[in-house]
């Protein structure tokens, strides 16, 4: 199995990272403007990117400090997987700790992923600290044709 893994360290409060990975608000503010769903634990929540589709996620766990979806619904290499945000101290900081579990190999969909994953944390970053993430559809595209 292959993993995809981000991190970032920040002045920005513990509160205002979880806050981003557990309302609709903080979802729509970093990752796409297009979610829906119930963000609590044993909720579905539903991530839409326009014409190029998107997933359904099941919030596995959602503690101070630590969430934990299952992919539920999406293209079959997201199917079964699932993200993994951890939320830990780094000498004073918050450093996010970022892992899309479980995919059965490393292909161009997997490289496609990585780099988008690395540009969405990166808006959380931002988001976080200046209040303005990147979601779609204003994310930053890394092909030519359009995600």
């Amino acid at each position: 199995m292959a993993n995809i893994c981000h991190t970032f360290s920040t002045n920005a409060p513990r509160e205002k990272i979880m806050a981003a990975l557990t309302t609709l608000e903080g979802l729509q503010g970093w990752w796409t403007e297009t979610t829906t769903g119930n963000p609590a634990k044993g909720g579905t929540l539903t991530f839409r990117f326009g014409d190029n589709g998107g997933f359904d996620m099941v919030v596995k766990e959602s503690s101070d400090g630590f969430v934990l979806w299952e992919v539920t619904e999406g293209p079959e290499d997201w199917v079964g997987t699932q993200l993994e945000f951890k939320v830990v101290d780094d000498n004073g900081q918050n450093r996010l700790m970022f892992r899309h579990i479980g995919w059965a190999e490393e292909e161009g969909f997997f490289h496609h992923c990585s780099t988008k994953w690395a540009t969405f944390v990166l808006s959380m970053r931002d988001l976080v600290e200046s209040g303005k993430g990147r979601p779609f559809p204003n994310d930053l595209k890394i092909e030519a044709s359009g995600m």
